[in-house]
């Protein structure tokens, strides 16, 4: 990683993906550097990424060679620091290629996701993560210095593929954009020194299925917890993306709120075809997903309907006391398990088994269907939120999604 120095440049981002470097780079000469991405663990490159011609959104990237003498080069003379080598063709605007006339004007600085570890504090140690370990902490708000109780997910960058990384920083893509009060929200990403970390908020009751388990919910909170969860799918519906992974497990709990959460295999998209050969959550998934291992809003409609039958009995896995194999035949053949529950409404049931657990994609609701049908007999109220998609605006303290409470939904929504 970066020392003190050049950690401390504005223009250094760090781990920062391709995928987010146009968004940088607007016109000719605007540069930054970043740490490749390692084509295997533990090798890593600084790289320059410079903007050459807007007008064709042409960016060049130059790799930051480490001479023998341990100086810095791209080609030409070589420095004692990074820093140095940028500060001398900012300065002289000479070309940093023989090749082609290419010179850096502008340096691009971070933005408000991209977090200072120095910020962050880590203060327990909640668990192992698929890439490495989820923390508690605290993170220093920019505006103001106040702190706020925080989720981190720690990644460990020597021992990780260009894979594993690049789906890290997807998924941290894909939840910059995303404001709501039952979707986790991303306060941002730690690149520039390791560990890698993805700063989250905090629920305070972690995962929902554990806490189903583990405490005594109520037929009304149940319900509760089945509505704002399909806000939240929802809401991410409109926004194009598919989750993928609905489940109790990948959901959180805090402040009495469900939280769409985990969001490692969403994708943006309307439909999404998967690698058959990939290992999934078979218990979960519609039973075209089974056929064709094809991915639509109906089938996160499928699995919402699955989590719902797990929010109901206290976060138990669904199909009891039937074998993986058993559940991917029975459900291509049209088993239902039975939703039934003291005192359950009927419309509830309805919604699951028959709009929700609908054999045919197109005869399923689509969620806002289901958030709908939920209202209507829960009158539990819809949060109003101020939505704004700032995906810059999160560093100031306020709780998201939180303005009022009211029963309307969002103009043109």
């Amino acid at each position: 990683m970066a020392d003190a120095t050049l950690a401390a440049a504005s223009w250094y981002h760090g781990l920062l993906p391709r995928e987010d470097i146009k968004q940088f780079l607007r016109s000719d000469g605007d540069f930054l550097v970043r740490m490749s991405e390692p084509k295997e663990p533990g090798k890593r490159e600084f790289v320059m990424s410079v903007m050459f011609d807007q007008n064709g959104d042409v960016i060049k990237h130059f790799v930051i060679n480490r001479t023998l003498t341990n100086k810095f080069c791209i080609e030409k003379e070589a420095f004692d620091s990074v820093v140095d080598l940028v500060k001398h063709y900012l300065d002289t605007k000479q070309s940093i290629t023989n090749h082609y006339k290419v010179s850096i004007a502008r340096p691009t600085t971070r933005r408000s996701w991209q977090l200072d570890h120095a910020d962050i504090e880590s203060t327990k140690k909640l668990g192992e993560g698929a890439f490495g370990e989820v923390h508690k902490g605290t993170l220093k708000m920019k505006k103001g210095g106040k702190k706020v109780d925080v989720a981190l997910k720690l990644a460990k960058l020597d021992v990780m593929t260009k894979e594993q990384i690049k789906d890290i920083m997807r998924e941290a893509r894909l939840m910059r954009d995303f404001s709501h009060p039952n979707v986790v929200r991303l306060y941002g990403v730690a690149a520039v020194q390791e560990p890698l970390m993805l700063v989250m908020e905090l629920a305070s009751n972690g995962a929902l299925d554990s806490y189903l388990q583990k405490n005594e919910v109520n037929l009304e909170k149940k319900m509760e917890m089945c509505t704002q969860s399909a806000w939240g799918i929802e809401y991410l519906h409109e926004r194009n993306c598919l989750h993928r992974d609905i489940a109790s497990r990948n959901c959180l709990y805090g402040d009495g709120k469900v939280k769409i959460s985990d969001f490692g295999l969403s994708r943006i998209g309307a439909t999404y075809q998967m690698n058959p050969k990939c290992r999934v959550p078979i218990r979960w998934l519609a039973p075209e997903t089974l056929r064709t291992a094809m991915y639509s809003q109906k089938t996160d409609v499928w699995s919402f309907g699955i989590m719902c039958w797990e929010i109901l009995n206290n976060g138990q896995e669904p199909y009891p006391g039937m074998m993986v194999a058993e559940v991917h035949s029975k459900v291509k053949e049209g088993y239902r398990m039975p939703l039934e529950w003291p005192g359950i409404d009927s419309k509830f049931v309805n919604i699951i088994m028959n709009r929700c657990w609908a054999e045919s994609p197109n005869e399923r609701f689509s969620m806002a269907d289901v958030s709908k049908g939920f209202e209507a007999f829960t009158k539990i109220p819809r949060p109003f939120f101020d939505d704004g998609k700032k995906s810059d605006a999160s560093r100031d303290g306020s709780k998201q999604g939180e303005v009022k409470m009211t029963g309307k939904r969002k103009k043109g929504k």
